[in-house]
């Protein structure tokens, strides 16, 4: 997947993920569970989400905090 800037996104691992957002791997499954991520993308049997879903999410987040 390109961005913007033409370069490759980044696929973060759902542990990743959950470090990012300081949450548990399994609260990061409830978040894709409830909709607010993505399905993950599937690599070789690893489960990984774009770093751009991340972004979305906390997007997201901060427009529901004002």
């Amino acid at each position: 997947m390109i961005n913007e800037n033409q370069q490759p996104e980044t696929l973060l691992t759902l542990a990743e993920v959950g470090t990012r957002l300081s949450l548990s791997t399994r609260a990061v499954y409830r978040l894709i569970a409830r909709g607010d991520l993505p399905q993950p993308i599937k690599v070789g049997g690893a489960s990984r989400l774009l770093e751009s879903d991340l972004a979305t999410l906390i997007q997201k987040l901060k427009e529901k905090r004002r």
